[in-house]
Order: C-alpha cells, then structure tokens, then sequence
C-alpha cells in the first residue's frame, strides 16, 4: 500500500494535549511521526498520560492512512473507467 506523506491532527484533540507538559507533547508528537513514517510504536510505560495520548491519536493515523488507502483505490478505478469509455468511444469511431 503507498502511505501517504503525513497526518493530520485535529483541532478537537486540543483538550487532551493541553493536559500534557510541553516536554510530554513532543515526546509523543515524536512517536506519532515515528509510527507514521516507520510503523515503529514507541512505548511510554514511564509515562501513562502520554501511553493513553499515543493510543488515541495512533488510532486517528491508522484511520488516515486507511482513507489515503480508499481515496487511491477510488481515483486508480475512476482513471481505468475513464479510460475504458475513452476506448469505446474511438472503437466507434
């Protein structure tokens, strides 16, 4: 599957970051590119608050990446119908 070049973060999630110290968002701002880019999942066990923030928004990349996933396999099958009538239509010709 081709991943997509990033994710995007909401601004509903606002609430939950503003609960984390700064040191603690870009820990898991950290983690979050490292699962996107790398699949690697970082474990937080010093640290539940961030564990819980990594579960949530891991879930939220995982959705991203499957609506890429769908959005490319809708455009790769709209261009090959596109291109079926494209060759009706010279047939007729």
């Amino acid at each position: 599957m081709k991943k997509p070049k990033g994710f995007f973060t909401y601004f509903h999630h606002s609430a939950m970051i503003n609960h984390l110290t700064d040191e603690q968002a870009g820990r898991l701002y950290k983690a979050l590119l490292r699962y996107g880019d790398e699949e690697i999942e970082t474990d937080f066990e010093d640290d539940r608050t961030c564990a819980l923030a990594f579960i949530v928004l891991k879930g939220e990349v995982d959705l991203n990446f499957e609506r890429y996933a769908e959005a490319c396999e809708n455009r790769s099958k709209a261009a090959k119908e596109r291109e079926a009538k494209k060759r009706k239509i010279c047939k007729k010709a």
